[in-house]
């Protein structure tokens, strides 16, 4: 069967965007620039790529995967993703070819069955040769979502290579026959992993926050419509009555005001993401469709909050009082959520928005506090003070982490919220979880490790 390199002039450069598979049966005719050349039919696969026995225009054929050519062949650039956001520039064939034989002996290596295929296995096995480049848990993570993504097949090398060249040139669509199309699941990414496994995987691991994820920005988002201005309004009422109610802004801040106002506000923010999550549910059950992975992310949501409380609790045990309020909060505030995620879904992901962005404001206020309290004010304890054991656990704080620590973690994972529903507000009821895409999740991979091949190869 042949498999014909599918080449488009725009602009005078051309893109090649089909890997050539098998033998050419017929001399075809090609245009670069304005110049028209005449391809002999020649046979060829992936095993020869770097060969230095290859014709030049071959050449540039077998390098095409990894780099857009034109007349003048401009050096590949590869933008690095990591903390160091450096660049990796390659500027001959020489080094390409080193690359590419790297990379196909990696996966000649991996090939212990020798189908000249690569599963889920084989690729951890790849991952495993780079330890400073994934950790374990990146590895069975990368490879669980490569198994569940494929549904347990495997995936020729060919087309691994090119998903790799894909990453490498950063497209965010693919071109098919000449045209454009956006990605769109399993039909147009090279590996056709598809968005099946974020119906039933989420991937988020709990206090593995970096220091500048750690320091979270006071950012806001502009109400444009009516509805969000409604939302940003409601969440100011809320916010000046409560405030007048527990006497936040009068006196100093301490402990028992701290505590009391925290374990209180997270008994209702855990309400919210639960209710998102079970409308999606009974939707999907009722609709029979998928979801999306957004209910894992809602139930994940529900849940942080959640553990916010159970961490806080055990350093002050509520009274009486504290649970009658609470009680008569979930009637009111769970129903009356429920009846409106209902009606408009898109006003509720707003409000929570609105409602992180001013938790993510206490929290710093807290966070402030406790640093630059004297050491006379109770305040001033928890930066010594030893976060209770399910703090340490979940955020993964150490054993020494402190109370301090804790309220590090815990505005990060407002701010998360805070982006999270305001990001998904707005978005259509089948629009896959922008917040966790397999298919991008993938490329962030193979980008690594392209660039690690890219350093290996210069040094």
């Amino acid at each position: 069967m042949n498999v014909h390199r599918v080449l488009s002039k725009t602009n005078n450069t051309v893109r090649g965007n089909r890997l050539v598979t098998a033998a050419m049966q017929q001399q075809q005719s090609v245009f670069i620039g304005h110049e028209k050349f005449v391809q002999q039919p020649r046979v060829w696969n992936i095993s020869a790529l770097g060969s230095s026995n290859n014709a030049p225009f071959t050449w540039k054929a077998a390098i095409s995967p990894f780099r857009s050519f034109s007349t003048d062949m401009a050096p590949l650039t590869i933008s690095n993703t990591t903390a160091a956001n450096a660049a990796v520039t390659v500027n001959n064939d020489a080094e390409i070819a080193k690359i590419i034989r790297n990379i196909k002996a990696d996966l000649v290596e991996a090939d212990i069955n020798h189908d000249q295929k690569i599963d889920a296995e084989e690729l951890k096995g790849i991952l495993r040769k780079y330890p400073k480049i994934f950790t374990d848990q990146d590895i069975i993570e990368i490879g669980e979502l490569f198994y569940t993504a494929r549904g347990g097949e495997s995936v020729s090398h060919e087309r691994f290579m090119k998903a790799i060249s894909n990453t490498v040139q950063g497209k965010d669509d693919i071109d098919e026959d000449g045209t454009q199309h956006r990605r769109k699941g399993s039909l147009s990414h090279p590996l056709g992993l598809g968005t099946c496994s974020t119906e039933y995987m989420y991937g988020k691991t709990r206090g593995l926050y970096s220091d500048e994820e750690l320091q979270v920005k006071l950012t806001h988002v502009e109400p444009k419509t009516t509805s969000d201005k409604i939302a940003k309004a409601a969440v100011g009422v809320v916010r000046f009555l409560f405030d007048a109610v527990s006497m936040w802004n009068t006196g100093e801040i301490t402990q028992a005001k701290v505590l009391r106002r925290v374990i209180f506000l997270e008994t209702v923010a855990g309400i919210p993401g639960f209710v998102a999550a079970m409308n999606r549910h009974f939707r999907s059950l009722r609709t029979f469709t998928r979801d999306g992975g957004m209910l894992n992310m809602f139930l994940d949501e529900a849940n942080n909050e959640r553990m916010h409380l159970l961490s806080f609790v055990r350093m002050r045990d509520p009274g009486m009082f504290m649970r009658g309020v609470v009680l008569g909060s979930q009637a009111v505030v769970g129903t009356g959520f429920l009846v409106l995620y209902a009606i408009n879904s898109d006003f509720c992901h707003r409000f929570v928005g609105y409602v992180e962005e001013e938790a993510c404001h206490t929290y710093t206020v807290i966070i402030n506090e406790i640093e630059a309290a004297p050491e006379a004010r109770d305040i001033s304890e928890w930066r010594t003070q030893l976060a209770p054991k399910i703090a340490r656990g979940y955020w993964h704080l150490g054993d020494n982490g402190t109370v301090l620590d804790m309220m590090y973690a815990i505005r990060a994972d407002e701010a998360e919220h805070r982006d999270v529903n305001h990001v998904v507000s707005g978005l259509g009821p089948d629009q896959p979880n922008p917040l966790y895409n397999p298919e991008e999740k993938f490329d962030q991979v193979l980008k690594k490790y392209v660039e690690n091949m890219l350093k290996r190869g210069q040094e």
